[in-house]
């Protein structure tokens, strides 16, 4: 489907063929918002809203939408949310009547407790937690015969790219469904293949709006950031104490010619254990492994091993990609049929010995599997120079398992939830491995002491890839960010400046690192659960930070159909809240009229911003543009981006709004400082 193309008067959005920039292929996880009864059928949708506030690649997304009960019953509705992997909920809403019913952040089982007790007494509370890959779901009792009930979900992601092409995804359920999308930043080629859209120009971006839907089914959404190639784009929140804070860094990969693109030895490694005949799963990877070694160009080099129990090279190193070893995989890897059990360790150490000595090449390793085995012997692994991709297939696979072992071995993971997505993700990932460009990345800040970084190691950045990083920062005046690497085997950097004490605020660079500081203290849980204290840092985090976690979820329940548990609650916000002041989290006071739950609102009240010196003038500002380098050549033209911007709540709820700063997590250091990762 040719995409629908939105242009302007404005040089921000300019119209392009239908083939001049390439769709940008969807994610296979499924995006949906539905309600369902207590038997299953499915809630019609009266209305529906979405709001989106996109500053960058991070947007932060609010849909407010009302089913009515259609039938002459009282029902419990059961909402399921799936926005798609990487997305976090911040918040969440339900109405009874014109009164809005706020949810806050508690342990699980409290929230569960508080629920069960209220829902006992015919009441109305809502509860939201968790709900597997990129899902989420709460439930709301009781819904009246004939009622509307309305409910607000909000939640964020940063958002995929490649080269320059920005995509998001949205479930929506009604054509007429109304939709304001504000872009901030210097954007152009706008274009949705599932939506017409008007466009108004705005002086710090875009705003769009829906004018009816191709199909219901989900928003589409495409943009190309304005911006020279190699721009690394920083962000920077600071906290109470003035000289501690959060940033993110982004650099993204262009589209380059192949003479930039390094050779690689690929050894590709397919699971053949018994499993994989569940769903058809070795004939979708035994696919999609061919495909991949069709990517393969003629300076790479190829091997192949299968592996159960027992491990079957078919080389004993990567040979050189000609014609005759080409197909030699290719008939190697048709041959292929399940049987046998998993030893995803002896496979790995099978891979990893089996390289060629002294080769300048990068060593990549792409390992498919669906399987379970040994965490620690797997983790023991030595890897040497390898980079490490790995592909987890189907529901009982290892995620923490193969999610570690990527980071750890400058890769990535994949998972696939089902198997007739295999071959799309794998071709995906396919394209971006065949074009490794910048190798042995390492970033260096100057100027702050950086802490807790994430990832932990970093990963190669490939043709149309990105590279995001998050940490705690501690320093005051101008920090300066460098990326090094080699690129076509020659050395590059690329930089920027950023004064602390004149940039933008972003307060989502808080809560982006929280997220990335959680996901690695529950790969640590998944792989040794006996860390009591870790345990304990997600609970807390998650509290403070406002993240739904396996140990936290929201409940919205009205202060006077607490009855029994009142004092629960209070005391579970009285702890909440010394968790927050040990954290040093802002919080206002909480809410007295009784109507309403206190709601801790992350990322409310911002006001978007460019970082454009023109566009600073354009809005009122006066913050200079931030420097922007390159060792072989100058960059003149720098690109900021912004914050996201909410609209606080109604219904006389009081936000608690969290800008604060984790002392008790950070570890001392000099104020002044040169830090470097790789």
């Amino acid at each position: 489907m040719n995409p629908r193309l939105l242009c302007a008067s404005a040089v921000a959005l300019v119209a392009a063929p239908a083939l001049a920039q390439p769709r940008i292929e969807l994610a296979t996880d499924r995006v949906e918002a539905l309600m369902l009864a207590s038997d299953g059928s499915q809630l019609p949708v009266h209305e529906e809203r979405l709001t989106i506030q996109i500053a960058g690649e991070y947007a932060t997304t609010t849909m407010r939408q009302t089913y009515f009960n259609a039938s002459s019953s009282r029902i419990e509705g059961n909402y399921s949310l799936r926005p798609g992997s990487g997305s976090h909920v911040d918040g969440f809403a339900y109405w009874n009547g014109e009164q809005k019913i706020v949810g806050e952040v508690f342990e699980k089982q409290l929230a569960h407790q508080v629920y069960d007790s209220v829902t006992a007494r015919r009441r109305d509370p809502g509860l939201l937690e968790a709900d597997g890959e990129g899902a989420f779901a709460f439930k709301v009792f009781p819904i009246e015969p004939k009622e509307n009930k309305r409910v607000e979900v909000r939640w964020n992601k940063w958002l995929e790219r490649h080269a320059n092409a920005v995509h998001y995804r949205a479930p929506i359920t009604s054509r007429a469904a109304e939709i304001v999308i504000e872009i901030n930043g210097n954007i152009k080629n706008v274009r949705s293949s599932t939506h017409e859209l008007s466009v108004e120009k705005l002086a710090t971006g875009v705003r769009l709006r829906s004018k009816g839907a191709v199909a219901p089914g989900e928003l589409d959404l495409d943009w190309d950031l304005d911006e020279p190639a190699w721009t690394p784009d920083v962000y920077v929140q600071q906290g109470n104490g003035k000289e501690e804070g959060w940033f993110a860094l982004a650099l993204a990969a262009p589209t380059l010619p192949e003479t930039t693109v390094t050779a690689k030895d690929m050894t590709i490694v397919i699971d053949r254990s018994g499993s994989m005949t569940t769903d058809d799963k070795m004939e979708h990877a035994k696919r999609a492994a061919i495909a991949m070694v069709h990517l393969l160009g003629p300076n790479d080099r190829v091997n192949v091993i299968s592996f159960s129990d027992e491990v079957d090279p078919l080389f004993k190193t990567p040979q050189a990609m000609t014609a005759e070893n080409r197909q030699a995989a290719l008939d190697f890897i048709s041959r292929l049929h399940p049987i046998g059990g998993t030893d995803i360790a002896l496979a790995l150490k099978t891979a990893v010995a089996d390289q060629v000595a002294g080769s300048e090449n990068p060593e990549v390793v792409v390992f498919l599997t669906d399987g379970q085995s040994d965490a620690a012997q797997a983790s023991a692994v030595t890897t040497g120079n390898v980079r490490l991709f790995t592909l987890g297939l189907g529901r009982d696979v290892n995620k923490p398992l193969l999610s570690r072992l990527a980071a750890e071995k400058r890769g990535r993971f994949v998972f696939i939830e089902n198997a007739d997505a295999i071959e799309k993700e794998v071709g995906r990932l396919a394209k971006n491995i065949a074009k490794p460009l910048l190798v042995d990345v390492a970033v260096t800040i100057d100027g702050a002491n950086a802490v807790r970084i994430y990832p932990r190691t970093l990963p190669d950045l490939f043709a149309e890839d990105e590279l995001r990083i998050s940490g705690r920062l501690r320093g005051t005046g101008t920090v300066k960010f460098t990326v090094t690497g080699k690129l076509a085997g020659k050395p590059v950097s690329y930089t920027r400046s950023i004064d602390l004490g004149k940039a933008t605020p972003q307060p989502w660079a808080a809560s982006l690192w929280a997220q990335a500081r959680i996901d690695h203290l529950l790969e640590e849980i998944a792989l040794d659960g006996s860390k009591t204290e870790d345990k304990d840092e997600v609970l807390e985090l998650s509290l403070a930070y406002n993240v739904i976690t396996p140990y936290t979820a929201f409940l919205a329940v009205p202060e006077s159909e607490l009855g029994g548990m009142h004092d629960t609650v209070l005391a579970a916000r009285a702890r909440k809240a010394k968790i927050m002041a040990a954290n040093e989290v802002a919080m206002a006071p909480a809410s007295t009229s009784g109507k309403s739950s206190p709601f801790i609102a992350t990322n409310l009240d911002v006001k978007l911003h460019t970082g454009s010196t023109a566009n600073d003038e354009a809005s009122g500002g006066s913050r200079p543009a931030p420097e922007v380098e390159q060792s072989e050549q100058t960059v003149s033209h720098a690109h900021g981006c912004a914050g996201c911007a909410m609209t606080g709540s109604s219904g006389g709820t009081t936000a608690l709004v969290i800008f604060g700063t984790m002392l008790t997590l950070l570890r001392p250091g000099r104020r002044r400082s040169s830090r470097k990762f790789q």
